[in-house]
């Protein structure tokens, strides 16, 4: 079993909260999406006033369309890492004092930083919408419910529905399950042909560990759109939460084969993988991820903690003991991991006298 413990300087899975967005799709059967659901539009007005932005990497297609000004000294692998890092994050801040902050799809990539806002409060939520949170400095007026209900207004029928599934995703990402749920029961009594909206709900009932209402919701999903992504990806998780491992395995062999190079899936599929015992499938997951980290110039200290504890749990010994030592000596490593990585290449040189 690894260590649930070690933080990951990337990709941190936090589970029932990966839905990658609720992505808005256009079908011919439904009402024909509105325009300002798709991409950030609604959240982009919000930032007319605004100099000095942080957003997540995958905002900067929008961004470089409407307000190329903001992107144009970015330096987005540094963006990439403050997001699960928080110390890279305020050392980012302490140089260019961001006057907002404009974070955008999977909830899950920036994880880390979420937690690090509301315990170190200086930021305050503003703004929440179907694709975007936005953060700006303490003092700016803070979002509450009521604007979601008036921007919630805007909208009709199942593109109300679509506006309220992607907001409830972010409430659910903050905390926020009463509100969360308020959205969903507006929402489904218009979007019942809707996948995501039945994602969203699925999302919900899993974080309040209601499995079997989390899976009868995402098999509506499911069967709606049998290759819904976002559906079938919460229904590996949420098997992984009630401990079906081998049923949470099928799936996400199935996701990731459609996604083989996305990180989120990856790490998910790694993790599902160790406690399915899949451990060669774990290897392949963790070894791609670290191809794909180094490929964009990211840490792989984590992945390569959770490497050496695969190779581990084969009994070989030599490649796992060259991973812990590549992670022991990598510069971003945290102290926590650290001494998890020493004391694994220390049990190891006991058991094999390799060191």
């Amino acid at each position: 079993m690894r260590n649930k413990n070690v933080l990951l300087a990337f990709a941190g899975l936090v589970l029932l909260n990966l839905v990658f967005g609720i992505v808005m799709l256009v079908r011919g059967h439904h009402d024909p999406v509105d325009a300002r659901l798709l991409h950030e539009q609604l959240g982009l007005g919000r930032l007319q006033d605004v100099h000095y932005l942080f957003f997540t990497p995958g905002s900067h297609a929008d961004l470089l369309a409407a307000r190329p000004e903001l992107v144009a000294t970015a330096d987005e692998h540094a963006f990439a890492k403050a997001v699960q890092v928080p110390e890279a994050f305020r050392e980012l801040d302490h140089g260019r004092q961001f006057e907002a902050l404009l974070l955008s799809g999977d909830p899950t990539t920036y994880k880390p930083l979420l937690k690090h806002l509301a315990e170190s409060k200086d930021f305050v939520l503003t703004w929440l919408d179907n694709s975007v949170l936005i953060f700006r400095r303490y003092g700016a007026r803070a979002w509450v419910e009521a604007d979601l209900t008036a921007a919630a207004g805007q909208f009709q029928g199942e593109n109300k529905a679509r506006f309220l599934a992607g907001a409830a995703t972010r409430l659910i990402a903050i905390g926020q399950l009463p509100m969360a749920k308020r959205a969903l029961d507006v929402a489904q009594p218009l979007g019942g042909n809707l996948p995501e909206m039945w994602t969203a709900l699925a999302l919900y009932d899993g974080e309040i560990a209601h499995w079997k209402e989390a899976v009868d919701a995402l098999d509506r999903a499911l069967a709606l759109e049998p290759d819904f992504t976002p559906a079938l990806t919460t229904k590996a998780q949420i098997l992984f939460g009630a401990r079906r491992f081998d049923e949470a395995l099928a799936i996400s062999d199935k996701v990731v084969e459609e996604h083989p190079d996305d990180p989120s899936m990856l790490f998910l599929h790694a993790t599902i993988s160790h406690e399915a015992h899949a451990y060669d499938r774990e290897i392949a997951a963790l070894k791609h991820l670290i191809e794909l980290a180094d490929a964009q110039g990211q840490s792989t200290t984590g992945y390569r903690i959770y490497l050496g504890q695969a190779y581990a749990e084969t009994g070989d010994a030599m490649p796992s003991l060259i991973e812990f030592k590549k992670a022991v000596e990598a510069p971003d490593i945290s102290p926590e991991q650290r001494k998890f990585a020493q004391d694994c290449i220390d049990k190891i040189a006991e058991r094999t006298g390799k060191r």
